[in-house]
């Protein structure tokens, strides 16, 4: 498994977590979005921090 395959895993995971236990969303639809925005956010952080550390000297 690659690190951004187990990033996407544990991002969709974390995702899933936050909405079902979310007690500011009642409806689904807003529980599948705020999970998705989750989703989005820990992979897109994630990546972001991947292609700075990039750039870093080794």
């Amino acid at each position: 498994m690659t690190h951004f395959t187990a990033l996407v895993v544990f991002s969709a995971l974390v995702g899933i977590a936050f909405a079902a236990l979310s007690s500011e969303h009642n409806d689904t639809r807003e529980r599948l979005i705020y999970g998705l925005k989750v989703f989005g956010s820990f992979v897109g952080i994630g990546y972001g921090i991947a292609w700075v550390l990039f750039f870093l000297p080794r």
